[in-house]
């Protein structure tokens, strides 16, 4: 068998990389479940609680380009094992934090090595497949991401609560030193890029109009989106028993799991646009309707499970978006968008804690998330391509 994986197309070591996504999934995702008591044992309010989420997010985002270009000259086997070993220190850290202001330190540590191993994890993944098997071998890595929404965060949620919210950072720290022990041991290696890896040239796309208009859409929407997720164990914590939001969360990386293999598929048959526009409109109106969904455990499940699956389905379809507009910097669009996705994260955590600060009930966010991503929606018409 080649280094490529033969027939298979890519080097079966990329499978591996997902235990690292699956590890950084479950530390970004879980926070949501086990926000309410993280909040009542350090003494704020849950706005303020909300902060660990966007410190996280923040760094990555403002981190992975500039972390990027300083480490590409580097092994990539070795920045993903370093980046590993710096996430079991930073969930340590999260797991043993006296304080808030201690925590919020340790989230950006933690940022920062998620900021150094996910673009790594796939940029390695693509030079160890063949050219036409790399959207296979990327969608191994990220595969790791999903499932954390389906075992990962439902299985932290219920730590969290029959233990305590630092067990649960715990597991993460297991899980963490589990991917960096597998890698070590069967690392998958790949020649060093030699490409120009310039800060200058990571941004430069962002000075076309046609490429910042496109990046928009998944500003908005992950900021609507994370408003009220970042909320959401908080929100499901004050109508429903542990066993039950667990069980909820489950159902909601169940959508998102197959969501995120649906959304390439869709976009291959019927463009990239045309799958974001149905599905922004779809999450639109599953928002609108959630304060009569949510309040019966089975509706509940349904609306998570569309939202999930409606935000995840338009991941594949936005890459292939702005790679129609920007065809010739396929890697650098890609890292932005991506870069763009953790902004909207933070920004839409801090959102949501502003207007928890301001008397708005956690069960209310949805309001503001439907209008985000109606927002969202008039961006991509106004842009359409493809």
């Amino acid at each position: 068998m080649s280094a490529r994986g033969g027939g298979r197309g890519f080097d079966p070591r990329v499978w591996l990389l997902a235990l690292g996504t699956f590890a950084i999934g479950t530390d970004a995702f879980v926070v949501s479940g086990i926000l309410p008591a993280l909040a009542d044992d350090l003494g704020v309010g849950l706005d303020v609680a909300g902060q660990v989420v966007s410190a996280y997010a923040l760094t990555y985002a403002l981190g992975a380009p500039f972390l990027a270009a300083l480490t590409a000259r580097l092994a990539r086997e070795r920045v993903v094992l370093g980046a590993l070993g710096l996430f079991v220190l930073a969930n340590a850290l999260c797991a043993l934090a006296p304080s808030y202001g201690f925590l919020i330190a340790a989230r950006v540590l933690a940022g920062v090595a998620a900021a150094l191993y996910t673009p790594t994890a796939y940029a390695l993944a693509a030079s160890l497949a063949r050219p036409e098997r790399r959207g296979a071998a990327l969608a191994a890595v990220a595969l790791g991401l999903t499932a954390s929404t389906v075992l990962g965060v439902p299985l932290g949620a219920l730590i969290g609560h029959a233990l305590n919210w630092h067990a649960t950072f715990w597991m993460v720290v297991v899980l963490s030193a589990l991917a960096a022990g597998v890698l070590a041991a069967r690392p998958p290696r790949a020649a060093p890029d030699t490409r120009p890896a310039g800060l200058a040239s990571r941004f430069a796309p962002l000075a076309r109009p046609r490429v910042l208009l496109a990046l928009l859409p998944s500003l908005i929407w992950c900021t609507g989106n994370f408003t009220s997720y970042t909320y959401l164990g908080a929100a499901l914590a004050g109508r429903y028993a542990p066993g039950v939001v667990a069980g909820l969360f489950l159902v909601y990386g169940l959508g998102g799991l197959v969501g995120s293999q649906l959304g390439g598929r869709l976009a291959d048959r019927f463009g990239a646009t045309g799958p974001i526009l149905a599905c922004l409109c779809v999450g639109v109106a599953n928002q609108l309707l959630l304060g009569v969904t949510g309040t019966h455990p089975v509706g509940a499940g349904a609306a998570l499970l569309v939202w999930s699956f409606c935000g995840w389905a338009t991941f594949a379809p936005q890459q292939s978006r702005l790679l129609a507009i920007a065809p010739n910097d396929g890697p650098v669009v890609i890292a932005l968008n991506n870069a763009t996705i953790y902004l909207g994260s933070a920004l839409g955590a801090g959102l949501g804690g502003l207007l928890i600060g301001a008397g708005t009930p956690a069960t209310g966010l949805h309001w503001a998330t439907a209008g985000l991503l109606a927002a969202a929606l008039a961006v991509v018409r106004a842009g359409r391509i493809g």
